[in-house]
Order: structure tokens, then sequence, then C-alpha cells
């Protein structure tokens, strides 16, 4: 964490990859976490819980309760950090195993919908909001999907976290989505590539048009973080970190 305060960076994101590590974050990682992040000033902008992607990720998982029984674990970590208001979960790349039909979709589809809403109620409750990030391929398709699923939910509250990388290899029109999404835009993960491929680059090493994409978020008021995502070799994080803060800040500051 040192490395990100050296770095320039003002903010931090709380993330859990591997569902056997929550007991290690509940019984005294957070608040090592903590401590740490507090002497270098670094405050948590989100909380991602990376290793629900498995909650969403075929039939079976979507029809389990996999994701609700893990979300007090993850509500009793982010209560240590009074700064972080946002809890993100990722819906990964949905694997349909085969062919679908018309009746098993609508029946995924609507308990992808229940179970959603059942884990809104839970972070809104507890004073929190609740984000989704949408990887290429999800249950619930692209940002029109997370629309129609916000429609039927009947919620005026779930947000996105706009991952740039993911929307722009799904070939979604990237500088469109702001516009669509609004105050439902509720952090970024900023990220580049060449719109074919879901990679995760540093802003400016891909095909993203960046002085667009952050006039479109700044023209819907986003106030949120810019939060970087890039995921590179360990070696390379100083270095590759460094350059996309280096370039987006210069980005904001036109």
């Amino acid at each position: 964490m040192a490395e990100i305060s050296e770095l320039g960076f003002q903010q931090f994101q709380l993330e859990v990859f591997h569902v056997e590590n929550l007991a290690d974050w509940v019984n005294g990682g957070s608040q090592q976490v903590r401590q740490c992040s507090d002497g270098l000033g670094l405050r948590p902008s989100q909380f991602v819980a990376h290793f629900m992607l498995n909650a969403f990720s075929n039939a079976s998982s979507v029809m389990s309760d996999s994701g609700l029984v893990e979300i007090d674990s993850v509500l009793q970590i982010v209560d240590r950090f009074e700064d972080c208001s946002i809890v993100t979960i990722p819906l990964g790349a949905f694997d349909s195993q085969g062919i679908v039909e018309r009746t098993d979709y609508i029946a995924l589809f609507n308990r992808c919908v229940e179970k959603i809403g059942q884990l809104l109620e839970r972070v809104e409750n507890g004073g929190w909001r609740l984000a989704l990030e949408i990887m290429p391929s999800s249950i619930i398709g692209g940002i029109d999907g997370f629309l129609r699923l916000c429609d039927q939910l009947g919620s005026d509250s779930l947000g996105l976290n706009f991952d740039t990388g993911h929307a722009w290899s799904a070939k979604e029109n990237l500088y469109f989505i702001p516009a669509k999404l609004g105050q439902r835009l509720m952090g970024t993960h900023l990220c580049d590539n060449f719109g074919h491929e879901n990679l995760s680059l540093r802003p400016g090493a891909g095909s993203i048009d960046w002085p667009r994409i952050i006039g479109a978020l700044q023209a819907v008021s986003y106030l949120g973080s810019y939060d970087l995502e890039i995921i590179c070799r360990p070696e390379e994080i100083q270095q590759e970190y460094g350059e996309g803060h280096t370039f987006i800040d210069s980005i904001l500051r036109r």
C-alpha cells in the first residue's frame, strides 16, 4: 500500500478474490488493512467481491444460494471502513453448458433478478449501496441487460461499476454508457484494450478515446472515484499504475 501512496493515489479498492480468504479478512485482516491505509492517508473507494463471480457463472450457481451465504461476511468487512459506501459484485461470463431452451433462460434470468434483489436489500439495509460490474457474456448481457434488470427489480438505486475494458471488448458503444446510466454510475475500473479481447491494460495502452470517455463521465456530473484496474505482471505494477495515474490525471486537469 505504501507504493500506492507514493504513486500519488489517494484512494484504493478493497477486494477479496477467493472465498476462503473471507474469514481472514473478518478475523483481523480488515483491521490490519485499516491501520495501514489510515497511516498512509488512503481511503477506500469501494469493496469488490471478486469471489462472487462464481455465484453467477453457470445454471447451478445461479440457482443456488452462492453469494447470499457470504454477503454478511462482506458487510462485516465493509463496516470497518466508514469511508467505503459501495459494495461491488461482478457478474462474470456465464457458461450455458449446452443448448438452452427459452423456458430455461427465463427461469435463470428470473432467479438472477431474485438473487440480486436479495443482495440489494441486505446491502442497503446496512446503509451501503450496491453496484454490479458487468463482464462480457454475463447472464444479463451488457448495459441494456443491466437496465432491464433494474426495471424488473423496480429499483432506482442499483448502480453500476463502469469497467471500460469489459465494455469495450464486449463491443458496447462505450461513449453512450455514461448518458445511459446517469446517476446509476457508482464507480469505475479504468483500463484499456483494443476492443477484441477482454484485457485490462493501463489507460492509454489500447484504442479507447480517453478524453472522450472522461468527457462523457463529466457530462453526466459523475462525482465518483476514477479507479484504475490494470492486470499486469507483479514487477510491472509500479510502472503501469504510475503511468496510468499520470495519464488519467493529465486529462482530468485539462
